[in-house]
Formats: C-alpha cells, sequence, structure tokens
C-alpha cells in the first residue's frame, strides 16, 4: 500500500482548465487531482516519504518520492506504459498496458534490471477475460527472461465490480493440483476516490485506488479456514468529497499500520 498508483505513490492537485459547452459559453471546469502524499508508517518511521505527481491537464505525468521516480506514457487517454527508477536514475520496474475496445486486456511487466538481465530478470503477464457475467478474470504467466518462453501460472484471480468498484475477489491457487482459494470482499464509503479524475487510471482495474470510491473495509476468507480475517481505512475528507488522510488499521483494528495524507 505504500506505493499507490502500481504501484505508482500518489498524492493531490487541483488544475483550473477552460471547456466550452455546446453553445460555446466557455465555462471554467475544477478538475480535483492528486498533488502530495505523505505515506507514514508509525513502526518504520525511517522509511516515510512524501511523493508529488505532476499532470498535463488530467494526464499523469510522473510521481516521485525521496526514493523513486515514476514515469507514464498515454496513447490517447489511456496509460500504455509505466516505468519506476531508482532515484539516482536506475530502472527499478516497467509495465506495458494493452487495451481492446477500451478495457485493460495484459499487461506486461519487468522487474530487477542488471548488466545480465537488461530487460528485467522477473518478467511476466497479466492476461484479463471479461466474462458475459460481468466478472473479469485475471491469468498470470511467467516468462523466462533469457529464453523469452512463457508459461501459465496456476494462479488466478476473477473480479466482481459494482457501480465502478471492485467489491469481490477470488483468488485460486492450484500448485501440484491441491487448490487453494482466498475470496476478499471489499466494503466502500460514498466519498471521492483521490485518483477519480486522472486520466485513464480507472482502466487499470487491479491497481491500488482505481476504484470510484474509498475503500473502507477489506474482509477475506481462506477455503478450510472458518474464520475471516478484517481491515479497516477511516478517512477525513475535504468540502468537495476526497479524502485528505486515510488511516489504515491492523487485524485488531486498532493498531495503527500506515497513514496517507492527502493535498489538492
Amino acid at each position: 500500500m505504500k506505493k499507490i498508483l502500481f504501484l505508482f505513490g500518489a498524492l493531490a492537485l487541483i488544475i483550473t482548465s477552460c471547456s466550452s459547452n455546446d453553445d460555446d459559453s466557455g465555462k471554467n471546469e475544477v478538475v480535483i487531482l492528486p498533488k502530495t502524499i505523505k505515506f507514514s508508517e508509525p513502526d518504520y518511521p525511517l522509511e516515510n516519504t512524501t511523493s508529488i505527481i505532476t499532470y498535463d491537464g488530467n494526464k499523469i505525468v510522473s510521481s516521485i518520492d525521496e526514493e523513486t521516480k515514476t514515469i507514464f506514457t498515454y496513447e490517447g487517454n489511456v496509460i500504455v506504459k509505466s516505468i519506476e527508477y531508482e532515484i539516482t536514475g536506475d530502472k527499478r520496474e516497467e509495465q506495458s498496458f494493452s487495451y481492446t475496445n477500451g478495457k485493460l486486456t495484459s499487461t506486461l511487466y519487468a522487474r530487477k534490471f542488471t548488466s545480465q538481465y537488461p530487460f528485467g530478470q522477473y518478467k511476466g503477464r497479466y492476461v484479463y477475460t471479461y466474462n458475459p457475467d460481468g466478472t473479469v478474470k485475471r491469468e498470470v504467466y511467467s516468462i523466462n527472461p533469457t529464453t523469452g518462453i512463457e508459461s501459465k501460472n496456476d494462479y488466478l484471480e476473477v473480479y466482481t465490480f459494482q457501480n465502478g468498484n471492485l467489491v469481490k475477489m477470488v483468488a485460486t491457487d492450484q500448485p501440484s493440483g491441491v487448490s487453494s482459494v482466498r475470496t476478499s470482499l471489499y466494503e466502500y464509503d460514498i466519498k471521492n476516490s483521490p485518483f477519480k479524475n486522472v486520466l485513464g487510471y480507472n482502466l487499470l482495474i487491479d491497481a491500488d485506488n482505481s476504484s470510484v470510491n474509498n475503500l473502507t473495509k477489506h474482509t477475506y476468507t481462506y477455503s478450510g479456514d472458518n474464520s475471516s480475517y478484517s481491515r479497516k481505512t477511516v478517512y477525513e475528507y475535504n468540502d468537495k468529497g476526497y479524502p485528505t488522510k486515510e488511516t489504515l488499521y491492523g487485524q485488531d483494528g486498532v493498531t495503527v499500520d500506515a497513514i496517507h495524507e492527502y493535498t489538492y
């Protein structure tokens, strides 16, 4: 959770742009976008960071904190690539996104770039299938960094969406023919996600904060386990209904795991 945007650390900003309606009256439209986000972890204060995001209109250009820099590339109105660098300039991770009819259909990723593996030591691909019942299946493939041969993993996820929010995820892992299932249920407020107005971000359906509203509770269970586990998030909002502070709690509901503070 510490790096939002795939990663991508996040922030807030208000951009005022001039738009015209059909009668060319030229009304001003205010677009609220994250400009800065402060990430704090009470147990690890030395790892606290602040990310700064820049935009071109409502297209995200970059996210920079004390440790990393992420650059985004668009084609038209969709994000097609993100590259994360160490603040020193060394590449850490690259992701490429492909779409069909306005829906995300695959994500290609590469991590750990070295002289031995200039194109990434760890490579893979996520493939998304949109089912007739409205659910989305995500399959995982690994790519051999030397041969380029792709192999399908035993792990898959199925997403259920409602009103632009991910409300259920069923993850199935079948190593050696033994099936393990984790079911996650998600609850939301009725306020605005901080990234609601970032162009194309809602299409990255398994990215943090890509839902329309803000996640308030995550409950999950495992197959064969009658117990359920949950975590809650509590928000403070500005007068526009966007979060200025989110506090993430541990399973006991009391211990604070992390705090994210937004400016707009």
